[in-house]
């Protein structure tokens, strides 16, 4: 198929189909989305080597639909790699038959691959269609989940042990109270071992039609994941992903490459949802810039870090974010094959912990972030729910996020970038301070007294020593021609 095509409304993935589906959906995950492997497990030992897929609106108005999910954190879907419970419970909910379907929640290796599982165990049809076209660490990021009332949750574990079927009242929309009674389940029955499969919202296709005829469905995201798939480790993968995404966000959007370079630490924590921020060097040799990925399972908030000597020590200091949830940051390999990390292919951030991973590996193997607008996800309570994880990332590592939702085309066109020079191999000296414009004939001002440069505030016109602004907050601004004003960025030197 070409880009974007879908040749007929039912179609049939392969094992190679599925395996694609993997890759492609460990990109669209931003991070998270279930470990790779585990995915590959999960289908091996299912044994299903072929999936029937049916687009939303080609699914006749009888046929019994159930959405099907699981709750888990990374670490613990490593110990418990199941897709039983799932299973269990979708068939417990809906009896499935050959008239039925599989409707899925997001696009991750797992919760991507198991609701794929589940319809071919059960020779039902698997719904091409996605409620978000990326994964999310919370139920309530979903656009589905806040438009769409529940009615039934169903969990049943892998052992058989059926949990009385929970029913909700009408209206009710909250997916954060069926996310809270799927934790407090888990926690009752302890053979979930931190893997709740679960089964809900019973609907049928007429039912499926309306919410796709309403937009509440994103339109062939299965197969937006498989073509990516088939792109990775191609000679030209980079040439061939950028196109993908160019076809699936539009004619006004494009997708950014917004960073290339190392890893050079990644600290986290466990909870509910696995909380970490990963830090990262440039790949050139001459500059000091860096990049922070803050986490909840999936890249939530990416910003931009220069790399400065502080009495001997390389400190990271963060500078201004370079993409912010619902917009998302996905990690391309651009160099490597380990066996289990290959150029031209996406992992989690699993991978940077050495329980799981080989973040050695990513330290010297050149890692691009490449950013994708999220324009169906920017309605304010989506956003809130974005601002709501980023708090709590940050708080869980002593920090206070107090910054606001900025569109990464923004982010990226807007705001000047600031650089250092890196000596002898060092990630940053006595150095000069670099500000760019993203945009031609963009006029850069600043100050060094903390306050809002202004277009009275001088011109930046050379590099600023070092020594110059230690101790002093450096805003920088830019300006166009017109003397129309971007986005203000700080360095607080004033922190060091």
């Amino acid at each position: 198929m070409g880009i974007g095509q879908i040749q007929n409304p039912v179609f049939t993935y392969s094992e190679k189909d599925l395996g694609d589906f993997i890759e492609g959906a460990t990109f669209l995950a931003t991070g998270g989305g279930g470990p790779k492997q585990v995915a590959y497990n999960l289908l091996k030992n299912s044994g299903v080597t072929s999936v029937n897929l049916i687009a939303a609106p080609y699914v006749p108005d009888e046929m019994t639909i159930a959405m099907v999910a699981q709750v888990f954190a990374p670490s613990d879907i490593w110990a418990n790699q199941d897709y039983q419970s799932s299973l269990n419970s979708y068939q417990t909910l809906i009896q499935p038959s050959g008239y039925s379907a599989v409707l899925p929640v997001e696009v991750g290796a797992v919760n991507g691959i198991v609701p794929a599982i589940v319809a071919g165990r059960t020779q039902s049809y698997l719904i091409a269609d996605t409620q978000i076209d990326r994964s999310m660490s919370e139920m309530d990021m979903a656009l589905f989940q806040m438009k769409v009332p529940f009615n039934t949750l169903q969990m049943v574990t892998k052992q058989g042990t059926v949990v009385p079927c929970k029913k909700y009242p009408s209206g009710d929309v909250d997916a954060m109270i069926v996310e809270q009674d799927i934790l407090d389940i888990m926690n009752d029955y302890p053979e979930f071992q931190g893997v709740g499969g679960f089964a809900t919202y019973t609907m049928t296709g007429r039912d499926l039609n309306r919410l796709y005829m309403s937009g509440l469905l994103f339109s062939n995201t299965y197969d937006y994941a498989r073509r990516l798939g088939a792109c990775m480790g191609q000679p030209d993968f980079e040439n061939l992903i950028l196109g993908e995404i160019k076809h699936h966000l539009g004619p006004a959007l494009n997708p950014y490459s917004l960073f290339k370079g190392y890893l050079v630490q990644s600290v986290q924590q466990a909870h509910a949802q696995d909380y970490g921020y990963a830090d990262f060097i440039t790949s050139d040799p001459k500059s000091a810039m860096g990049a922070r990925v803050y986490y909840s399972n999936e890249n939530m908030l990416a910003t931009r870090l220069l790399w400065v000597l502080v009495r001997g020590v390389p400190t990271p200091l963060e500078i201004g974010p370079m993409a912010i949830g619902p917009d998302a940051v996905s990690y391309l390999l651009m160099e490597g094959d380990s066996g289990n990390y290959q150029k031209g292919h996406s992992f989690t951030n699993e991978d940077f912990r050495k329980d799981h991973g080989d973040p050695d590996f990513f330290k010297t193997h050149e890692i691009q972030f490449l950013g994708i607008p999220e324009a169906p996800l920017r309605r304010l309570d989506i956003i809130s729910t974005y601002t709501r994880e980023i708090k709590r990332i940050m708080e869980a590592f002593g920090r206070t996020y107090t910054g606001n939702y900025i569109p990464i085309e923004k982010l990226n066109t807007l705001q000047p970038f600031f650089d250092m020079e890196r000596k002898k191999g060092e990630m940053a000296g006595d150095s000069f301070i670099t500000i760019s414009s993203p945009v031609k004939n963009g006029i850069i001002r600043y100050t060094l007294d903390g306050s809002d440069p202004d277009h009275t505030s001088p011109v930046f016109y050379e590099p600023i020593s070092l020594s110059k602004v230690l101790g002093k907050k450096l805003k920088a601004r830019l300006y166009y021609e017109n003397n129309l004003a971007g986005l203000a960025t700080t360095a607080g030197f004033d922190t060091l």
